[in-house]
């Protein structure tokens, strides 16, 4: 009995909620046809017969890429999407070289550089010691006057003043020398210490190598001359209308970098060059 009263209590209590969701849906369904409900709209009819008409397009915006700018190497290593430069690889020199896109080339780069690069050779010390005379207490060395040529037979305590230089001291001893992959041999070889009195430090000479300060120095020419100048980091000389600038010279590879300047140029113009064929190539007096 209390089982079935039990049971009564689930079926009242179930159809009370499917009446209250009945009552809940059909509500919605009533307020959603409600809320949807249009008046319909009449068609009127015009007296003018129809005329197709094409809408306005909507403006657009164009923009103009920026022209290729040249790269830090040079004016002639331009870059475009579709147009790269010929590059080119000189075996001599151990450096790449361009040929720009020529239709990304403008006037002022059309304009031939005018400047060719003989050769790039260290500085030589300004006094060098190319031999001996005599014995080892009495021996004197031949030292040579780079800049004038001249040679003088000098021992130690003598004095340069032209060049602000002095020998402290000179000998010649015997030292053993090495011949590439063959024996050792025992020569006698002539040594002197030179005060340079400019830089305040001392330098050793030896009849049997050449010594160099360290920097370096260019042979140049007008394009196709055969005349040749010095130059030095720093130079500054005019051909024509154009001036030129030594920025940098390079012995590995050999090199020089050189900015042109000149009326006709928009922009200074950055060249690497590198050695052109130096035959019968005159070298000019500085």
């Amino acid at each position: 009995m209390a089982a079935l009263t039990k049971d009564k209590v689930f079926i009242v209590v179930a159809a009370v909620l499917v009446l209250a969701s009945a009552g809940l849906f059909g509500s919605l369904i009533v307020q959603h046809a409600q809320t949807s409900a249009h008046p319909s709209v009449a068609g009127v009819l015009a007296d003018s017969p129809y005329v197709a008409t094409a809408p306005e397009a909507p403006p657009i915006k164009t923009e103009n890429w920026a022209a290729p700018v040249s790269q830090s190497r040079g004016r002639d290593w331009i870059y475009d999407t579709f147009t790269p430069p010929e590059i080119f690889y000189n075996a001599r020199s151990k450096q790449f070289t361009v040929k720009p896109p020529s239709s990304l080339v403008d006037e002022d780069q059309l304009e031939a550089f005018g400047l060719d690069l003989i050769s790039v050779r260290p500085e030589p010390f300004r006094l060098q010691l190319i031999g001996y005379a005599g014995g080892d207490q009495s021996g004197q060395g031949i030292f040579q006057n780079v800049l004038s040529g001249q040679t003088y037979l000098a021992a130690a305590g003598r004095k340069f003043p032209e060049l602000g230089l002095s020998v402290k001291s000179f000998d010649v001893v015997q030292q053993t020398i090495s011949a590439g992959e063959s024996m050792s041999t025992k020569q006698r070889v002539a040594t002197a210490v030179i005060h340079d009195e400019k830089s305040q430090r001392d330098v050793t000479l030896t009849h049997r190598d050449r010594v160099f300060t360290g920097t370096l120095f260019a042979f140049v020419a007008p394009a196709g001359e055969t005349v040749a100048r010095e130059v030095r980091v720093g130079d500054s000389f005019k051909l024509g209308e154009a001036t030129f600038k030594i920025e940098k010279i390079l012995l590995k590879p050999i090199s020089i970098e050189v900015i042109k300047t000149s009326a006709t140029l928009s922009q200074p113009d950055l060249r690497t060059l590198t050695p052109r064929d130096a035959d019968d190539v005159e070298i000019a007096n500085p």
